[in-house]
């Protein structure tokens, strides 16, 4: 086929358009009276929208994969439920071998408690089991696990202790990362299970991914990717964000200057200030209300983030900042100001930057510091409230505010948090869950986030729809001009191309 023709579309609020792409780029739009090239592929839009495609601006997708192939503990109300997966994963599973899963998440319980390794001590006597807690920041050992990663006499903060001084099983960043640098991988199931999702990916209408990339698995991931591009498989965009561990790795083996074209692209350095606030690890300026005595983990000292944010800085790329809590934020934004000065050429970025008062949205706008936010933890953390008072939970998400005083904000899903559906997250900024409807987005605002400010914020040109612009677009199945909010989580894709490519469709003619 030479190209595709997108047939009776609505471009830019004006209807009845037809989009002809071919060469990766948009060559001409026109009226639905436009012919379509002969052996052209067409895609009848039937009065659908369409947009710049969809970026997906805060993902995991190796974590995604991985979460796939092993326990799912998403949407489970009770221990009873966990055990019940987790010994369906041990049945699958060899004498010995370590058993993974993820998304349990105490405050579905009842009576929010903790779980506890006696929990599942009982139904895995064989295997080693780390489950992560829906966030990725704090996960349950059993025994076995404990055992073998010899953590019995760790002490700290990463570790929870009972009130006779016994290891509880729950520990929280890097305790829980080096427990999962443990699990086997290999980069040929890596590559096989990131097809999985792009899959997935492509009909949620997403052409480009941010793709972080784990801190204990940067060798293989790095090496599906690799794989992947070279063989042609990929059929989406990536920028690609290594961890810190991982820069001497991408230098030595050639892989910055590989990873640069435009399908596959190494962007930056993800470094990870604080934790989540589901799990109270996030730096708070003041202690949780919930918990008095605590005002959650800073990764680093300021000194230590500054050095680090430096040296990224010095290789051209961006640093993105891990930064949930105010004072994380803070420090975050302190370290890349130093860097960024007034214009932030690097585009340099805070992930999340949940708690945002006043004070810090206007040192990130000074220093033109860039934000990736998760509308859909707006509608998930329905208990911010316990966590931060009711003073401070009005600072929570500020997603107009952030606009409106000139931060860059894009869009992402930090799936598998999230559901990684954009449609999910524009909706979410724009209905908020009913939560502070003043930092509600009209439609206009919510698409940026996905679209021009999400390409923005990973170093690539913010085209729309135009003739001459690449071709990575997004069909959606509804006129979405002047839809009321609340309907469009209902909105499907009809069509999702990828320089040119459908690389999913439902309305091929």
């Amino acid at each position: 086929m030479t190209g595709v023709l997108i047939r009776d579309c609505v471009v830019g609020g004006k209807s009845g358009c037809s989009v002809y792409c071919e060469g990766g780029r948009i060559v001409k739009i026109g009226d639905t009276a436009m012919a379509s090239p002969r052996d052209s592929e067409v895609i009848e839009a039937n009065g659908g929208s369409l947009h710049p495609g969809f970026v997906d601006s805060h993902c995991h997708p190796f974590e995604y994969s991985w979460l796939k192939r092993g326990v799912n503990l998403t949407g489970v109300a009770n221990m009873t439920g966990v055990r019940l997966r987790v010994l369906a994963g041990i049945q699958r599973a060899n004498p010995g071998e370590w058993v993974s899963g993820m998304g349990w998440d105490q405050e579905a319980f009842p009576g929010r408690a903790m779980p506890s390794r006696t929990d599942i001590d009982d139904i895995s006597p064989e295997n080693p089991v780390v489950l992560s807690r829906v966030c990725g920041h704090v996960g349950l050992l059993n025994s076995k696990g404990i055992e073998a990663l010899g953590f019995e006499n760790r002490t700290g903060e990463e570790y929870d202790r009972d009130v006779k001084g016994a290891l509880t099983g729950i520990v929280r960043e890097r305790a829980l990362e080096e427990a999962l640098e443990r699990l086997p991988k290999s980069a040929e199931r890596l590559a096989s299970d990131l097809q999985s999702v792009e899959t997935e990916a492509a009909r949620l209408g997403l052409t480009t991914l941010h793709c972080i990339i784990s801190p204990g698995g940067y060798r293989e991931e790095l090496g599906a990717l690799a794989e992947l591009s070279r063989s042609g498989s990929l059929s989406l965009a990536y920028r690609v964000y290594v961890p810190p561990e991982a820069l001497e790795h991408i230098e030595t083996t050639g892989l910055r200057k590989k990873f640069a074209g435009s399908r596959l692209r190494m962007n930056g350095v993800k470094i990870y200030a604080d934790g989540s606030l589901g799990a109270r690890t996030a730096a708070l300026r003041e202690p949780y209300s919930d918990d008095p005595s605590n005002s959650g983990i800073l990764r680093y000292t300021d000194d230590e983030l500054s050095d680090m944010v430096e040296k990224v800085d010095a290789t051209g790329m961006q640093a993105i900042i891990h930064a949930i809590g105010d004072r994380a934020v803070e420090q975050a934004a302190e370290a890349l100001g130093r860097v960024a000065g007034t214009g932030n050429p690097r585009r340099h970025r805070i992930e999340h930057a949940s708690l945002l008062p006043k004070d810090l949205r206007s040192k990130m706008a000074r220093h033109g510091i860039r934000a990736a936010v998760q509308p859909l933890f707006i509608t998930s953390d329905s208990w911010a409230a316990g966590r931060l008072g009711e003073d401070r939970v009005q600072d929570l998400y500020p997603l107009k505010s952030m606009l409106a005083e000139g931060i860059v904000a894009s869009g992402g899903s930090d799936s598998p948090v999230e559901s990684m559906s954009p449609i999910f997250g524009i909706w979410a900024a724009m209905t908020r869950g009913g939560a502070d409807p003043k930092e509600a987005l009209n439609l206009e605002e919510a698409l940026s986030l996905y679209t021009t400010n999400g390409r923005s914020n990973g170093c690539d040109s913010a085209e729309g729809v135009n003739e001459g612009s690449p071709a990575n677009l997004t069909l959606l199945d509804s006129d979405t001009s002047g839809m009321h909010p609340a309907l469009f989580r209902k909105v499907g894709v009809l069509a999702t191309l990828v320089d040119g490519v459908a690389v999913h469709s439902y309305g091929t003619a």
